[in-house]
């Protein structure tokens, strides 16, 4: 099965609208936005979040395509405060249920990981990973990739009804 990756644009926006509202309601403990805050969102709002910024890109959202269809997706994002400008952070990541065990997940992280190298002083690349008992982690898929944990976790991150979120931040150093 040949997967087609490629940053997303404005002319994705309908299809990373329907993959992101998707995403939420199928695995609500695996991201801090929920569906019901999500789905008020416009169009354009998603058209604005797969705006690409810099050269090479600092900003973007990439995609993983079978064929025509938004398999999954990873968003980036380099921190633009010139105090922080060594670091970065993934905000979201994404593979649609019909796709998993396809190994699209790290095939996006590998190509992230190519393009942020030629980041000029990129260091770092950090995420959150939440953990409840109702959703399976991806902390050991990010180990996998080479992420380490930042400590310990945070307890009752977020709240969903009522059951609490713990988050574990996680960070991968990049070699110079």
């Amino acid at each position: 099965m040949n997967i087609e990756l490629r940053f997303l644009d404005a002319n994705d926006a309908g299809i990373y609208r329907e993959v992101r509202l998707s995403s939420y309601k199928n695995d609500p403990f695996a991201f801090s936005e929920s569906y019901k805050d999500e789905k008020k969102r416009t169009h354009i709002d998603f058209e604005s979040e797969l705006e690409i910024l810099g050269a090479p890109p600092e900003w973007f959202v990439l995609g993983a395509f079978l064929g025509h269809e938004l398999a999954g997706f990873v968003k980036f994002r380099r921190d633009q405060r010139s105090k922080g400008r060594h670091k970065s952070m993934i905000h979201a990541m994404y593979v649609d249920r019909n796709h998993r065990g396809l190994n699209i997940g790290k095939k996006l992280i590998d190509e992230l990981i190519a393009i942020t190298q030629k980041l000029d002083g990129l260091e770092q690349i950090h995420l959150w990973v939440l953990h409840s008992d109702q959703s399976i982690s991806a902390s050991g898929f990010y180990k996998k990739c080479g992420f380490i944990s930042q400590g310990p976790h945070v307890l009752k991150d977020l709240k969903i009804g009522d059951q609490y979120i713990d988050a574990e931040y996680m960070v991968m150093y990049l070699q110079g």
